[in-house]
């Protein structure tokens, strides 16, 4: 569908979905419940349509995985960026810096404009290749879906798993490597708890620590899609101080979220992330 001309297939993708007629059904209601525990006293119809419109977005984030090369550009969706000019003049000077997402809305459209504004960015990601929980279909999708990020951007990307040496000499070369702030996985040891709609969220600490060790400037970005064929991207400055950085990149997480609840990907890892009661820092 990605290869149909114009906007169109990010118009149709929220209507076709990723889920089949059979299991869209289950995931809507799932949706709704969580949405329910997540913010009372809402009206059941408001639920109802955050669900639709979260499925929605996921599925027009499939279809920019497999084009990646038309975001921003004739014959596909329009993007607005603000805030460019942070990365330019960082890149411009030599220094090195991290650009901290979240996984909200369509994440990755944010460094697919900066690198038309000439700003290239590596990735660091989650094992893929290596990941026993993924099949082969969604390795496959993937690992495609890199291919074509990586060639939009310009940049490289490494996995955990890898270890992170290569990121490290890097950043203090002076490029620019792209991590996600809010990515869990239950092995994840060395977390931190940040106050987060009404409880914690429980989040790795490694991008302070990287960004500690490197002495790098960290940057945020965030994604607001107007409409399936209008994006706006918004790239901010963060404190000097690592921890306070990312306790910043919390907090737009969370007025983000609260503005726009059906745009968080991560509502499916809540009862594993987010607690009411703060936990000690290593323990979600």
């Amino acid at each position: 569908m990605a290869r149909l001309p114009t906007a169109l297939p990010w118009r149709l993708a929220g209507y076709i979905g990723r889920e089949s007629a059979v299991e869209r059904q289950p995931v809507l209601r799932w949706l709704e419940a969580l949405f329910a525990r997540a913010f009372p006293g809402r009206s059941a119809d408001q639920y109802a349509q955050w669900a639709r419109a979260h499925l929605a977005m996921l599925a027009q984030e499939m279809v920019d995985a497999m084009a990646f090369d038309r975001l921003g550009r004739f014959g596909g969706p329009r993007v607005e960026l603000r805030g460019g000019d942070l990365g330019q003049k960082l890149i411009g000077s030599g220094q090195g810096f991290i650009l901290v997402l979240n996984h909200y809305d369509r994440l990755l459209t944010a460094p697919v404009a900066l690198a038309r504004a000439g700003v290239a960015t590596n990735v660091l990601t989650m094992p893929v290749l290596d990941n026993p929980e993924l099949s082969a279909p969604q390795r496959d999708f993937l690992l495609r879906k890199i291919h074509g990020y990586t060639r939009a951007t310009g940049g490289k990307w490494h996995t955990t798993a890898d270890g992170l040496r290569a990121v490290h000499e890097s950043l203090k070369a002076g490029q620019g490597w792209v991590i996600l702030a809010d990515a869990w996985r239950p092995e994840f040891g060395r977390l931190r708890a940040h106050p987060f709609l009404g409880g914690y969220l429980h989040l790795p600490t490694g991008i302070e620590r990287l960004a500690q060790s490197t002495g790098v400037p960290m940057l945020q970005a965030v994604t607001y899609s107007r409409n399936p064929g209008h994006l706006e991207v918004v790239v901010e400055p963060l404190p000097q101080n690592p921890r306070d950085a990312i306790d910043m990149v919390v907090q737009t997480l969370e007025r983000d979220v609260v503005q726009r609840p059906w745009a968080w990907w991560q509502w499916g890892l809540w009862d594993q992330m987010w607690t009411r009661e703060e936990k000690p820092e290593g323990n979600p």
